[in-house]
């Protein structure tokens, strides 16, 4: 079962910068996301103030995400040394980010699941 893919603006962004000069990347990239969208499992399941959050490498860099419901919520693509440091701050922001509630509204994610996940994501710090 394929899961439904939504990124935020923070994926979106670095996906376009890191990508803009390197076609070769880009198909890596995609070609690995679909593998992740396909089998979301794949992830290597991360600890501690990241715990609940899983990554897949494409060297030499990460896609961070987590899996709500049938969604796959693409967080964050970065270099390796980054995106580790990077992903709590945007998960804080995410938390409240209007734009990212809205899609996993239509991805039929209810209002009391992001926020059973949000919750469960606060604690872990």
């Amino acid at each position: 079962m394929a899961f439904q893919p939504i990124t935020t603006y923070y994926f979106e962004r670095k996906f376009k910068k890191l990508t803009k000069k390197d076609s070769l990347l880009k198909e890596r990239i995609i070609r690995k996301l679909q593998e992740v969208i396909d089998n979301p499992d794949i992830g290597k399941p991360k600890r501690h103030a990241l715990r609940g959050l899983r990554s897949v490498h494409i060297d030499p860099f990460v896609v961070a995400y987590v899996i709500i419901k049938d969604t796959v919520l693409l967080i964050n693509f970065d270099h390796h040394d980054k995106v580790y440091e990077e992903t709590p701050k945007i998960m804080d922001v995410l938390i409240s980010d209007s734009r990212t509630i809205g899609a996993l509204a239509s991805a039929g994610v209810t209002q009391e699941e992001y926020a059973a996940f949000s919750k469960s994501f606060r604690k872990r710090k």
